[in-house]
């Protein structure tokens, strides 16, 4: 598997933005299953961030997403077999 992931420190907060299919915000079981696949690989609250922009996860982290420019956070690659 591979993707794209931003891990932030915000006000002494860290979380990780998973980029995910937009199928995934659709569905309930695939949210909940990619958002503990986001925790247990990079060890912080994920939140989901779709291809088509929109958000799924704690109200804290999906409100500061709205307020930032996606295309400044840190991006990067993982890949995981």
């Amino acid at each position: 598997m591979r993707g794209e992931v931003a891990l932030i420190r915000e006000q002494g907060q860290d979380f990780a933005v998973l980029v995910v299919k937009n199928s995934v915000i659709s569905n309930a079981q695939a949210r909940d299953e990619m958002a503990e696949f986001g925790f247990r690989e990079f060890g912080v609250r994920t939140a989901l961030l779709s291809e088509d922009g929109r958000t799924w996860g704690d109200k804290d982290i999906v409100n500061w997403l709205e307020g930032v420019f996606l295309e400044q956070l840190p991006w990067r690659e993982f890949s995981m077999a």
